[in-house]
């Protein structure tokens, strides 16, 4: 018997919320298929799963229901995937590849109700990609048909969406335009006195603050109000830089190449005052950021983690009496009144060139130390070993919380049918919302706990093999210069988590196949004896 999976998707969240709606019926078409297939032949299969995402695009594979499948296919769970047709599956040939590879790694087949097609078959396998080809270029093509229309209304100044500017309200008779807020265009111009009074956007934030200045308030398509916190220093450097303050449409500026056309909304700002504000904060960035100051590449980003907050520490620089130093530190997210958060780890800052050297001595040590790599793979055997039960219990966890709350959808759903028409539903509809978001997210962190429990289960790690890999990045290190080290660095290292005396490495590595998977892992392992350089006092630079 075959053990049948549904995939089943629409791309916009309004298609989503549609009652008996494009999930509906490809639900009921594939339920149907299954039905007779089953009629006329008795035990063909049993439907295991059923994988629906909202709002989701068939671009790539950032999808958490796809992804969900994708692990059930892995662990044998799912041996024959159905869609409606090809396209809601992907519309990239280059994951559809991907995809396709799996499947056959793992004995699964997959059938649209559309196409039909015999994927056993060369030929069938050609129109298969033909088919996928096709549907990536109709999103190309749509996508290009997009850009143009969004483009084309941008060069005759029209609004084509977003966060509306402090200052203006989107015309309700008219999405293109923008009316002026005369309130709010008060406090624009209030802004940009007080920034050419203080000379600083540090100085600007503060008296906001002291003054009781807010940023916009706004309601969001959810009907969620957002927005009316204070201005931070990054919120103040936009708005000073803005040039819809002075009536003009600023086009391709995330792309590099900015076209400016004169908009369909009147200015707040004389040009005069704004040219003088721009004036300034020129002048404040040459004065304290020359443009001579080289930049360092930080290849660890996005890899660093500290050990005793979690949070990952990007790229820094501080200028000092021996010249300027790059650094790995934690985030200081900018605020109103200029202060960072009270609480400070025991390893605040690390020295970028240092911390990458102390890295790299420790990828040494492993390989030109054997014995210690095999005692870190036994600990690492062993606690992965230990951890499965307790992971096994959450995700048995996470099944009863997902039955319980399908059966209050259920419930729900029947009171909503039996309700008379002369009683508002308003309630239940929002207690159906509520249990669906709960229910997405009790789906995603079974997706994750299932992942997780694969990659417990993936097999031995492959001693050699990782011996391989890091000699290799190793000598690949020494001969890249810094600005090349990174995607090095990211294909060996999942994380390196610091502490003060000590690094935790998470190295991915790869693992000798067993009967139900064999991909790669990855282990955690701590750096001992000689390696456990203390990185000194903390640098607050």
């Amino acid at each position: 018997m075959k053990r049948v999976a549904f995939y089943i998707r629409v791309s916009t969240e309004e298609q989503a919320r549609i009652q008996d709606g494009s999930l509906v019926s490809q639900r009921k078409r594939l339920e149907e298929y299954v039905e007779g297939q089953n009629r006329r032949d008795n035990g063909w299969g049993q439907v295991v799963g059923i994988y629906v995402d909202e709002g989701r695009s068939a671009k790539d594979m950032k999808r958490p229901e796809f992804q969900r499948l994708l692990s059930d296919v892995r662990s044998g769970k799912v041996n024959l995937i159905m869609s409606t047709e090809l396209s809601r599956m992907s519309r990239s040939i280059r994951d559809f590849c991907e995809i396709w590879d799996l499947f056959k790694k793992h004995n699964a087949n997959f059938v649209t109700l559309r196409e039909q097609f015999d994927t056993t078959s060369a030929a069938g396998e050609m129109m298969v990609f033909n088919l996928i080809n096709f549907a990536q270029f109709e999103r190309k093509q749509t996508a290009e048909r997009i850009s143009a229309n969004w483009a084309s209304r941008a060069k005759r100044g029209l609004w084509n969406g977003g966060s509306i500017p402090l200052g203006y309200d989107r015309n309700p008779k008219n999405a293109s335009e923008l009316l002026l807020n005369a309130k709010e265009a008060a406090t624009v111009q209030k802004i940009f006195e007080i920034f050419l009074d203080k000379g600083s956007v540090r100085k600007t934030c503060l008296e906001l603050t002291r003054k009781g200045i807010f940023v916009k308030r706004f309601t969001n398509k959810h009907g969620l109000e957002k927005g009316g916190g204070h201005f931070t220093i990054s919120a103040v450097q936009r708005l000073l830089t803005n040039k819809a303050y002075i009536g003009l449409r600023e086009i391709g500026k995330s792309k590099g190449s900015t076209e400016v056309v004169k908009a369909n909304w009147p200015a707040i700002i004389e040009i005069e005052t704004f040219n003088k504000v721009q004036a300034r904060l020129a002048l404040n960035k040459n004065k304290y950021k020359p443009d001579e100051w080289k930049k360092y590449p930080f290849p660890l980003t996005e890899l660093l983690v500290c050990g005793e907050c979690g949070k990952h520490l990007g790229g820094k620089s501080g200028h000092g009496r021996n010249g300027k130093h790059f650094y790995y530190g934690h985030p200081r997210k900018p605020s109103a009144d200029g202060i960072s958060h009270l609480k400070r780890c025991k390893l605040e800052n690390v020295r970028a060139p240092r911390l990458e050297e102390i890295i790299l001595q420790s990828l040494k040590k492993m390989v030109n130390d054997p014995a210690l790599l095999t005692s870190w793979l036994k600990i690492y055997a062993a606690q992965t070993h230990s951890e499965l039960p307790a992971l096994e219990g959450r995700l048995k966890s996470i099944e009863n919380d997902i039955a319980t709350q399908t059966r209050r959808l259920e419930n729900l759903t029947s009171r909503l049918a039996d309700l008379p028409k002369e009683i508002p539903a308003d309630q239940i509809y929002k207690q159906l919302e509520a249990i669906n978001d709960k229910l997405k997210g009790l789906e995603n962190t079974k997706a994750s706990l299932l992942l997780e429990s694969s990659q417990m289960s993936a097999g031995v790690i492959d001693q050699n093999e990782l011996m391989f890999r890091v000699k290799r990045a190793i000598n690949s290190l020494e001969q890249a210069p810094v600005e090349d080290r990174r995607p090095i660095y990211s294909n060996l290292i999942k994380f390196a988590e610091l502490h003060p005396t000590k690094i935790r490495l998470g190295v991915y590595a790869p693992t000798i196949p067993t009967a139900f998977s064999n991909f790669s892992n990855f282990t955690g392992m701590k750096r001992a004896g000689s390696c456990t350089d203390s990185f000194g006092a903390p640098n607050r630079t």
